[in-house]
């Protein structure tokens, strides 16, 4: 009997998580979540905005209590459910579910002056790269000038956080935009950074940078549907 795409995801994450050491206790629950999650995946074609779309209608189908505690469980099976070995793998290497990943704390000066350093602050040519394709990518939605600098700014402030990251899976970089996002609620903009994140970590990974070498098993993409998940 052939297994489902939702069935075939829920055991590799299992797999994965039991392979990290985690808690039988962490375990039943974040299966539990997965399985309510799968019946509002069943038949959904493998993009991320009807991924998206079936979160959306799983969120609010739950109570809200318990959103803190199955969003992460949603975030780490998006990649499992796409079948993203690319991610899976640096999942792995990353060690994320045991514990091993640090958690990066700053001051809100620390972050304030990261934030007004930026222009004085010298990026690699690889960062240069992902920049400017994350403004091309920018250009073409029609911010106004102030939005469009702005955006560009926290897409910056991101990446030269990232450099500290030793493996590009989302774990990490959830732990990054977490680190920045006091000094974002501080400045009163946390919604326009949370959305500049969820975009910028397919450009920080390389996703958008090599379109081609996608790992996901579907038509091709456009580029503003597969951003849900990352933050």
């Amino acid at each position: 009997m052939e297994i489902s795409r939702e069935e075939e995801a829920q055991k590799a994450y299992v797999k994965l998580l039991t392979g990290q050491g985690v808690s039988q206790r962490v375990l039943i629950q974040r299966e539990f979540t997965i399985i309510r999650l799968s019946a509002f995946l069943k038949d959904t074609p493998c993009t991320g905005t009807d991924y998206r779309h079936a979160v959306d209608r799983f969120i609010a189908s739950i109570d809200t209590a318990e959103i803190p505690m199955v969003l992460p469980v949603i975030r780490d099976f998006f990649s499992f459910w796409v079948r993203d070995i690319k991610a899976i793998a640096a999942m792995s290497q990353a060690k994320v579910f045991n514990g091993n990943v640090p958690v990066a704390t700053a001051t809100q000066d620390e972050l304030f002056k990261h934030w007004y350093d930026l222009d004085k602050t010298l990026m690699s040519s690889i960062e240069k790269h992902i920049l400017e394709a994350f403004l091309t990518d920018s250009q073409d939605k029609g911010f106004d000038p102030a939005a469009f600098k702005e955006r560009m700014r926290m897409a910056k402030c991101l990446l030269l956080t990232l450099r500290t990251v030793p493996h590009k899976q989302s774990h990490s970089y959830r732990l990054m935009v977490d680190r920045n996002l006091p000094l974002f609620n501080a400045l009163g903009n946390q919604h326009t950074f949370l959305s500049v994140a969820r975009e910028f970590y397919y450009f920080w990974r390389g996703d958008m940078l090599k379109p081609q070498q996608t790992q996901v098993p579907v038509k091709p993409r456009p580029k503003t549907q597969e951003m849900a998940m990352a933050a």
